[in-house]
């Protein structure tokens, strides 16, 4: 997956910065992201995720928002988007634990939702150097190895000059 603008050329500024902590923070106790689902969380997980679009909206709103943290906020509150979307009206579709072709709905889109919401969260803590609590941590995609001789695919993990 390519993001055009991320990478290690972000500008950041003390306002990013601070945007960067506050959104790890408050994710760093969403146990949506995280915790062990179990039947009939599915009505607190949509809330959750609700909650969290709310919370990056507020970001957005912010002044002084550089243009590729906006980009990656933007792409976190579409992943959120696309988790609601998936329950449909008043979660229903994830009501039905099976669906038609006997996969748990719930359950893809929960997988979805926290691989990208982990290379995202792993991109801005990439950027701003934010330590990631372990709990939250458990979603972050795997640290290249020391032999992985091209990690560009990956925003934040590029070379860089003089390391």
């Amino acid at each position: 997956m390519s993001l055009p603008g991320f990478g290690i050329q972000w500008q950041k500024t003390s306002t990013d910065r601070k945007i960067a902590n506050e959104v790890i923070a408050f994710l760093e106790d969403r146990r949506l992201l995280f915790g062990d689902r179990h039947v009939d969380d599915e009505g607190d997980c949509v809330h959750s995720a609700l909650q969290i679009r709310t919370f990056l909206t507020e970001q957005l709103r912010r002044d002084g928002v550089g243009r590729e943290l906006r980009q990656i906020l933007k792409a976190m509150r579409a992943t959120c988007r696309n988790f609601v979307d998936a329950a449909g009206p008043g979660g229903r579709n994830f009501g039905y634990h099976m669906g038609p072709t006997g996969a748990n709905r719930f359950g893809l889109a929960l997988g979805d939702l926290r691989s990208r919401m982990g290379f995202y969260i792993a991109a801005i803590a990439t950027q701003y150097k934010i330590e990631i609590d372990e709990d939250l941590s458990t979603i972050l995609p795997p640290r290249p190895k020391e032999r992985d001789d091209d990690v560009s695919w990956f925003p934040g993990f590029e070379e860089q000059a003089g390391s």
